[in-house]
């Protein structure tokens, strides 16, 4: 199949823009933050394209305060040749299996549980538990991630539909996980029907989700991008999820991916009373969250500002080369917000499936880390900027070339 027939096939299929709020169904929603538009933030591919550009509008539900991107892209343009995986994600491997070490502390699995992973992307969580446990069953749409996968696996989106079949074929299960994914449906109602169904009564759902109070918090604005259409807080996902008979029994925040939180649900139809912990994270939450206009406000101010002073920087050392580090999905939002897709020569990626592919709808090619050596930059600006001090680490032997952290409040040379 040719490059130009592949992309026809993915590109099939309707986009849509949000018209009423994806938990309560009010249409009473507001604009709250604005990024540039941008084209698939990963669809890096082996040679340049201009890309259709999409909106980036984040808008909050006056009814139930639940923040959510206005625009919803057909999945299978946004999964049609997925790049990222875990395995290559600094620091996510050993922290599932940590996440391993809370299942069995907190008792939430034996050796005789079954569990389901939604969005199980190369299976480095589940390939954790399957020798631990009875049965590991893993969804996510993307194929070529799954290929090495050694438990048992089904390639295709999470829906009522699936969730049937895999109830004829598995039964119940006592614990169902989602880790980094239920952000990225558009139904979400649909699939939480569909947890229900293959979640068995007492059994435990565990969410791993970026959070709204840690954008807002932090200024991860890089956060945002057409995959991540909810952004979460403890208190709107409590109001939503009693309906469906899940109830929150513990829930923390994290510093994974910048700002995140976990959440620890029961399927019962037994009312539990909110423990102190959770009263006292939802009240650390709407610092930030409970008036998220005011707090978007604050961090557009802050990029604003630190937009002016990169640009400038960019601008007087424009004889200068200037490369990146960090090649992802949000250095797409980054690159486009702040205007610097062509002022960029190059960006160094570890991801060796990203090297000699561009940047989506730009000119900036992917390379090999081990290429500062021999093109000897000026300056890297570190985009993948919160494992700023690993990369540091990694390449602080170039003593010529001078790194730059350019967020999460104002640009620094390190």
């Amino acid at each position: 199949m040719t490059l130009i027939v592949k992309y026809q096939n993915i590109m099939s299929g309707k986009d849509k823009s949000l018209k009423k709020c994806r938990l309560c169904k009010s249409s009473d929603l507001e604009n709250v933050y604005r990024l540039e538009s941008t084209p698939i933030g990963d669809d890096y591919r082996k040679r340049t394209s201009h890309g259709k550009k999409y909106d980036l509008i984040l808008q909050n539900c006056k009814n139930c305060n639940f923040v959510q991107l206005s625009c919803v892209v057909n999945p299978k343009k946004v999964y049609g040749d997925y790049l990222y995986v875990t395995q290559t994600s600094v620091g996510l491997p050993e922290h599932f299996k940590n996440v391993v070490e809370f299942f069995f502390k907190k008792k939430l699995i034996t050796k005789y549980s079954k569990i389901l992973e939604i969005g199980c992307n190369d299976g480095t969580l589940l390939n954790f538990l399957k020798k631990k446990t009875k049965l590991v069953v893993g969804v996510d749409p993307a194929k070529k991630v799954m290929i090495n996968c050694k438990f048992k696996k089904i390639a295709k989106f999470y829906n009522l539909n699936v969730s049937s079949e895999i109830d004829k074929k598995y039964g119940k299960f006592d614990l169902i996980i989602s880790n980094n994914t239920l952000a990225n449906i558009d139904d979400l109602i649909s699939t939480f029907e569909a947890i229900n169904n293959n979640l068995k009564e007492n059994g435990f759902l565990f969410i791993e989700s970026f959070s709204l109070h840690g954008i807002l918090k932090e200024n991860l604005f890089d956060n945002i991008y057409h995959e991540h259409l909810s952004y979460f807080s403890i208190d709107v996902l409590h109001k939503f999820l009693m309906k469906f008979d899940l109830q929150i029994v513990d829930a923390e925040h994290l510093d994974v991916k910048g700002g995140s939180i976990r959440v620890l649900l029961k399927k019962t139809k037994k009312h539990l009373e909110m423990s102190k912990k959770l009263k006292k994270l939802i009240l650390k939450e709407n610092i930030f969250t409970k008036n998220v206009k005011k707090s978007f406000r604050r961090i557009k101010i802050i990029n604003t500002k630190n937009k002016k002073v990169i640009n400038n920087f960019l601008r007087k050392n424009k004889d200068k080369k200037i490369f990146g580090y960090g090649a992802s999905v949000g250095t797409t939002t980054f690159i486009y917000d702040y205007k610097l897709t062509k002022k960029i020569s190059f960006i160094f990626d570890d991801e060796k499936r990203r090297h000699s592919k561009f940047v989506p709808g730009t000119k900036i090619k992917v390379i090999n880390p081990k290429l500062i050596k021999k093109l000897k930059p000026d300056y890297v600006i570190i985009f993948a900027w919160r494992y700023a001090s690993h990369i540091l680490k990694r390449n602080k032997y170039f003593i010529s070339t001078k790194f730059i952290r350019p967020l999460p409040n104002k640009m620094k040379l390190l």
